[in-house]
């Protein structure tokens, strides 16, 4: 995939991409709704490596600048549907940034043959659902204690609470 936008570039990953992708990884690595407490920079070339040859992550790189500001994950399920995911790097958030990439990419799934495109979403991540819902993604479910990002201080799991957005090809408008 590579489409330019007015701000954008949503393309494929590529190796030179890893201090990028590093920076706004480690700033998730306890993130409360989507955390990745696996991740380190010794664990950057490794990660950078797997998404290149993705076909599910995508790099959100700013126009401007040439910087990868985050990604756009548009993962393969059952019965020609899609997940999407979004994450940006902190200092780019709520600029508009994540909704232009990922309008961009669903159209672009949906343009090549995608039926279905679903989400999922705390509750309390009051920016991300938004989004969801500025794309015509409409609230399908809440799934109760659905998922784990990280544990307690004894080392269980913390469950949360997802609701889950979805919207088909033929509901898609440009």
């Amino acid at each position: 995939m590579y489409i330019e936008t007015e701000n954008l570039i949503v393309r494929n990953f590529k190796l030179e991409d890893k201090n990028d992708l590093c920076e706004y990884m480690l700033q998730r690595v306890d993130e409360k709704f989507e955390g990745y407490p696996w991740f380190n920079k010794d664990k950057a070339q490794e990660e950078i490596e797997n998404r290149s040859k993705s076909e599910e992550f995508f790099a959100i790189e700013l126009k401007a600048n040439h910087k990868v500001i985050g990604n756009v994950y548009l993962g393969k399920r059952d019965f020609n549907t899609l997940e999407l995911g979004y994450v940006l790097n902190k200092g780019y958030q709520r600029k508009g940034y994540g909704y232009e990439a990922c309008k961009v990419a669903v159209d672009y799934m949906f343009a090549h043959g995608t039926r279905r495109i679903y989400a999922e979403t705390c509750p309390q991540n009051i920016a991300s659902f938004s989004l969801m819902e500025k794309l015509g993604m409409r609230r399908e479910a809440l799934f109760i204690q659905n998922i784990s990002f990280y544990n307690d201080d004894k080392g269980n799991p913390v469950y949360l609470d997802t609701y889950e957005y979805a919207i088909l090809a033929d509901e898609w408008k440009k």
